[in-house]
C-alpha cells in the first residue's frame, strides 16, 4: 500500500501504515460521536424531563459545529499545518468530553456536544491536506486506495456507535457516550505525537485569517439550523431572513477579499468542484431522507419495535462498506460510479411501492442499495475533489466537501420529520419518493456529464 519515490529504492515508505492508522482513528471519531448519542437520547430525557427539544438539539449542535468548523479548519490546516490544527482540536474534544461528564444542565450539555463537534472536525480535512501534500512533494498521485480506507473507517465506525453507545450507557450511564471522548482524545493525540511528522508549514501566518469571513459564514449557517429546527411547526420568519442576509453578506464580502475563507472565484471557475459539492449534498441530502425515516416508518406502519426498526439499516453500513473500496479512476472507476448513481435512483423510486404489506426483505435490500450508492459516490467525490481542488487548498476544500453534506442532511431531516408526523402510514414514504427521485437524479447527470468530458480517460494510481 505504501508508496515510494520512484528511483529512490531506499526512500522511507510515503505513506505507511504508522502514518495511516492515526487518520483512521481521528476521522471515525466524528461519525462515531454522531452515531453513538442515538442510543443515549431516551435516558438523557429521562434525566431531564419536560425538556423535549434537548433530543433535537444535541444531534444540531454537532452537525451544525461540524458544517462549519470542517472548512475553518481545513483552512487552518492549509496555512499552518495539518498537524498543529489536529494536535489543538484533539485537546478540545478531551476537554468536550469532561464537560459532558460534569454537565448539571441543558445548556452544559450542548456545550459539550459542541466542543466535541469542533475537536473531531479536524479529522477528515487534515488527513486529506497529509495525502495530498505528501503526494505533491513525491510527484505521485495520491493512493486511491487511502481515500477508500478513510470512507471505510468512517461506515465502519456508523455501524460501531449505536451498539458501542448502547454498551456504554448500558454500564456506565448516559454520560459514558460523552466522556468516552476523554480516552480517545488520549489514544488520539499519543499516536499523533508519535507517527505524524511536524507541519511542514514554515511560517504561522502565511495569510492572515479570514475572520469576518468565518463570522458571517457562522451566522448563516446556524440561522439555516434554527429554520429548519422549526420548519416541521412554523415558517420562522427572522432565522429566515438572517440566513437570506447572512449568505448574501457572506458572499459579497468573501468575492472582495485576496483571500478568502471560501474562494467563490476558484468555484465559479472550477465547474466541476462545483459539481462536486452539488453532487455531494444531493446524494446525502437523498440517503439521508431515507436513514431518517425508514426506522420511523418501521415502527408506526410495520409495528417493530424502535429497537429492532434501527436494525433494518444495518445492511446500509455494510454495503456502504463495500462501496468504499471499489475503484475510482479510469473506466472501472466510472463504472462503478455509474452503478452507484443507478443505485441511487433505483433505491429512491423503489419507495414508491413500500406499503404495510411490504415485506422485511424488501426492506433490507433497500437498504443494501442506499448503502451502496453512498460508499460508492462518497468515494468518487472524495476522488473528484482531489482531482479538481488545487493542492494549496486541500484542506479547505475537504472540509468544504464534508459542509455539503452535513447541508444534505440537515436539509432533510426537517422534511422527515414533516411526512412521518402528518402521514407517515398512507403517504410518508411515497411522499419522500417523489421529493428523493428528482434530487438523486443529480448525482447520475454529473455522472455523465464527465464521462462526455472525458473523465473515464484518467488514469488508475491504486498503490
Amino acid at each position: 500500500m505504501s508508496g515510494t519515490k520512484e528511483g529512490d529504492a531506499e526512500s522511507k515508505p510515503i505513506f505507511s501504515w504508522g502514518l495511516i492508522l492515526p487518520l483512521l482513528f481521528v476521522t471515525a471519531l466524528n461519525p462515531l460521536n454522531s452515531a453513538m448519542l442515538a442510543t443515549a437520547l431516551a435516558p438523557i430525557g429521562e434525566a431531564y424531563p419536560g425538556q423535549e427539544e434537548i433530543g433535537g438539539w444535541l444531534v444540531a449542535s454537532l452537525y451544525l459545529t461540524a458544517a462549519i468548523s470542517q472548512p475553518v479548519l481545513g483552512s487552518f490546516a492549509d496555512r499552518f499545518g495539518a498537524r498543529r490544527v489536529l494536535v489543538w482540536t484533539t485537546v478540545v474534544l478531551g476537554l468536550g468530553a469532561m464537560v459532558g461528564a460534569l454537565a448539571q444542565g441543558f445548556a452544559t450539555l450542548i456545550i459539550s456536544r459542541i466542543l466535541i463537534g469542533f475537536g473531531t472536525s479536524s479529522a477528515f480535512p487534515c488527513a486529506v491536506a497529509i495525502i495530498r501534500h505528501r503526494a505533491s512533494r513525491a510527484a505521485i498521485e495520491p493512493p486511491a486506495k487511502l481515500l477508500g480506507y478513510l470512507a471505510a473507517a468512517s461506515s465502519v465506525a456508523v455501524a460501531a456507535g449505536p451498539p458501542l453507545g448502547g454498551f456504554v450507557t448500558e454500564w456506565i450511564g448516559w454520560r459514558g457516550v460523552f466522556s468516552i471522548n476523554l480516552p480517545f482524545a488520549v489514544v488520539a493525540l499519543t499516536m499523533i505525537f508519535l507517527t505524524i511528522p511536524p507541519s511542514d508549514t514554515n511560517s504561522r501566518d502565511k495569510k492572515m485569517v479570514d475572520w469576518p469571513g468565518i463570522a458571517l459564514f457562522t451566522v448563516a449557517m446556524t440561522s439555516l439550523v434554527f429554520f429548519l429546527m422549526h420548519l416541521t411547526e412554523r415558517v420562522d420568519v427572522i432565522a429566515l431572513t438572517a440566513t437570506l442576509l447572512g449568505t448574501a453578506c457572506f458572499v459579497l464580502y468573501e468575492t472582495q477579499r485576496l483571500h478568502p475563507f471560501v474562494d467563490f472565484g476558484l468555484l465559479r471557475k472550477n465547474r466541476s468542484l462545483t459539481l462536486t459539492y452539488g453532487n455531494h449534498a444531493a446524494f446525502n441530502f437523498a440517503n439521508y431522507c431515507y436513514f431518517y425515516s425508514m426506522p420511523q416508518w418501521a415502527h408506526t406502519t410495520l409495528g417493530h419495535p424502535l429497537a429492532t426498526s434501527g436494525f433494518l439499516l444495518m445492511p446500509v453500513a455494510l454495503a456502504a462498506f463495500m462501496g468504499s473500496l471499489v475503484p475510482t479512476r479510469g473506466r472501472r472507476g466510472c463504472i462503478a460510479e455509474f452503478a452507484g448513481a443507478i443505485s441511487l435512483v433505483a433505491s429512491s423510486t423503489a419507495l414508491l411501492f413500500v406499503d404495510a404489506n411490504t415485506s422485511i426483505i424488501f426492506v433490507l435490500a433497500l437498504s443494501f442499495g442506499f448503502g451502496i450508492c453512498f460508499g460508492t459516490l462518497n468515494m468518487s467525490n472524495q476522488q473528484r475533489l482531489l482531482d479538481y481542488a488545487p493542492v494549496e487548498q486541500s484542506g479547505s476544500a475537504a472540509g468544504l466537501l464534508r459542509t455539503s453534506a452535513y447541508l444534505g442532511a440537515m436539509l432533510s431531516a426537517p422534511l422527515v420529520g414533516y411526512l412521518m408526523a402528518s402521514n407517515g402510514k398512507e403517504f410518508g414514504m411515497a411522499g419522500l419518493a417523489m421529493v428523493m427521485v428528482p434530487v438523486a437524479i443529480v448525482p447520475l447527470l454529473t455522472v455523465i456529464m464527465d464521462l462526455r468530458h472525458g473523465r473515464h480517460t484518467l488514469k488508475t494510481h491504486q498503490s
